[in-house]
């Protein structure tokens, strides 16, 4: 009995690794696409966030 939840298990684990290098591969690459070609867009991006930690840091009460 303990055979076959063992192959299930071991599928899993393959599956889970193959889409966790999927997504971190998808992820470096549009990361490095932008860093490439829109810098502009990066630099808005910042300010974008700047302006959150900005207005988070004002004191309210």
């Amino acid at each position: 009995m303990k055979k076959p939840m063992m192959r299930g298990a071991r599928r899993s684990r393959g599956q889970q690794l193959t889409e966790f290098t999927l997504l971190s591969a998808a992820l470096l690459v549009g990361t490095l696409s932008i860093i490439h070609f829109a810098p502009d867009m990066l630099g808005a991006l910042t300010i974008y966030l700047r302006g959150f930690y900005v207005i988070l840091g004002y004191p309210l009460g």
